[in-house]
């Protein structure tokens, strides 16, 4: 479980939960000017599209900023902000003991037996 409790799909995101199971990351994707987006993305600022289709990612990144949530019951969750290796910025859980900024980072994930599975990034070397 999280510090937020389980992860639940919202319909918005089935595809991005769908690759995650299958311990792939997915993301959006612009066809026509081929921008990648962050998984909330609605539409492509760049050309104006609203039509954006689903892509596999490296599951590569960077570290860009971190923070720790704290539950009321005590759990916490190390949390990050990504820059993924095909542009778009992520939040998402962090899995390090020594965070800094462009720390090379690669998505792992997890599946809960509650909810829905999801990304953690870690240290790319570990």
């Amino acid at each position: 479980m999280t510090a937020a409790g389980p992860i639940r799909r919202d319909g918005r995101g089935d595809p991005f939960f769908d690759g995650a199971a299958e311990d792939r990351l997915v993301v959006p994707r612009c066809a026509s000017c081929e921008r990648w987006f962050a998984p909330d993305a609605t539409g492509c600022p760049g050309c104006g599209t609203d039509d954006l289709a689903w892509a596999e990612a490296t599951g590569e990144a960077v570290l860009v900023s971190w923070a720790v949530a704290h539950s009321r019951t005590g759990e916490t969750a190390p949390l990050a902000l990504v820059e993924l290796a095909e542009g778009p910025w992520m939040y998402t859980r962090l899995e390090t003991d020594s965070p800094r900024a462009g720390l090379p980072l690669r998505a792992r994930f997890v599946h809960p037996d509650e909810g829905e599975s999801y990304p953690v990034f870690e240290e790319r070397d570990r």
